[in-house]
């Protein structure tokens, strides 16, 4: 048994502003310094100056087996939140925090 639908001319007005929003809500993700696609593609993947910092200091020879998605959660990650995972982890100790900065 097949199923007919009534569309009026509103109802078709609204779907094809909904496709056509849709499609514009896509396209502000491409390459670009701040766009998501941007940041899983290796290929086009331009890092800030804080990012090169990371990948540099933190992974070091190892910088460029790391995805760009993951070096981008690091920047965004709170220096407060990294550092209680890492003791959570037991990767850092609670006596050496802070010694840096004497």
């Amino acid at each position: 048994m097949k199923k007919v639908i009534k569309l009026t001319e509103e109802d078709l007005t609204k779907i094809i502003e909904r496709v056509i929003s849709e499609a514009k809500e896509e396209e502000k993700y491409e390459k670009g310094p701040s766009g998501m696609r941007a940041a899983r593609s290796k290929a086009d993947y331009t890092p800030t100056p804080k990012e090169s910092d990371i990948m540099s200091d933190l992974f070091g020879k190892y910088k460029d087996d790391i995805p760009p998605i993951v070096v981008r959660y690091l920047r965004k990650l709170g220096k407060e939140t990294l550092t209680k995972r890492l003791m959570k982890l037991g990767m850092i100790d609670k006596t050496i925090i802070g010694k840096d900065e004497e």
